[in-house]
């Protein structure tokens, strides 16, 4: 019921898709940044190595195994990767890192360390900034029923608040993962059961964590207040946040696929941004009304 109050607030106010539009729009026509010269030196250092202990071993070379091969063959992979796509990363925008732009787009190429450290680090902070101005639309558009207009004294502590639970969402992420790596190291034969109990921390770190960009933006809490608030929250609506976290990503996953498609053609694009844009800001409109409307407020109904 809230993914269709969701949809349902976008068409009653369309104008609240402009910033993921305007975001696939600069993506699309500004030159795609790739780190390709940068994998390419540290793959053919690889292939060098390989071949020094080849030699070393009297010309006997070891077969790489199938998740060998894999594994490099996605780390070639990082190579098509767009990085400023990072700047629609906050507003999921369809052209978002990871996507690697549109096709027969002209490509700048990083060829420092020093440079990719200074796109990584403008592209985090302008994703910053857009989803701020993004979600302080969507929330002001919660409580008093119009995006316009945004709080513009606010945005800089706003963006702060971001970034800090921004870092404690990864760090959080991290200590799930850095742990599920230590017990692999310590009982590698127990990799699928850790691997479980990876996959179900991390599920579960999602719905409590779920509603915390909420709260900075609908309650103006600091980040660890509002980590906690998140918690408190998701404690007490444990099922029907997991209810919507799986009928999200279905919803998402088939969508995907479906723009997917719809891009391959030569006029697709500009319908597959649009489509992304009114799902995933009707998705967020639903996670921040089903708060908004289970807490003691009392604003608009949407």
């Amino acid at each position: 019921d809230c993914i269709s109050v969701g949809f349902s607030a976008v068409y009653r106010k369309p104008a609240i898709l402009i910033v993921p539009i305007l975001v696939d729009l600069l993506l699309c026509f500004t030159p795609r940044i790739s780190p390709q010269p940068l994998i390419e030196n540290l793959t053919d250092a690889g292939t060098l190595q390989e071949a020094q202990i080849e030699s070393a071993g009297f010309g006997v070379a070891i077969p790489a195994s199938p998740e060998e091969s894999l594994t490099v063959e996605n780390f070639e992979a990082l190579g098509d990767l767009n990085l400023s796509g990072i700047l629609g990363t906050q507003v999921q925008s369809y052209l978002a890192f990871p996507s690697s732009g549109r096709s027969g787009q002209a490509v700048i190429e990083v060829e420092t360390w020093q440079g990719l450290m200074l796109s990584l680090v403008v592209f985090i902070f302008g994703s910053i900034v857009i989803g701020t101005i993004y979600l302080e639309m969507l929330a002001q558009y919660i409580k008093v029923g119009s995006p316009w207009p945004i709080r513009e004294g606010h945005l800089p502590r706003l963006a702060v608040n971001l970034l800090g639970y921004i870092a404690l969402v990864t760090g959080i992420y991290g200590a799930i993962a850095i742990s599920c790596l230590f017990l692999i190291t310590l009982a590698p034969a127990l990799l699928p059961i850790i691997a479980l109990l990876g996959i179900t921390a991390a599920f579960l770190a999602l719905i409590y964590l779920l509603v915390g960009e909420t709260v900075l933006f609908i309650e103006g809490l600091t980040p660890i207040q509002a980590l906690k608030r998140s918690m408190v929250f998701a404690r007490s609506h444990l099922v029907q946040l997991a209810s919507l976290i799986i009928l999200s990503a279905v919803l998402g996953f088939a969508m995907q696929i479906l723009l997917g498609n719809l891009a391959t053609y030569s006029l697709g694009l500009p319908p597959a941004i649009f489509l992304n844009a009114l799902v995933m800001t009707s998705l967020t409109i639903a996670v921040m009304s089903y708060y908004w409307n289970h807490t003691e407020h009392w604003g608009i109904q949407l």
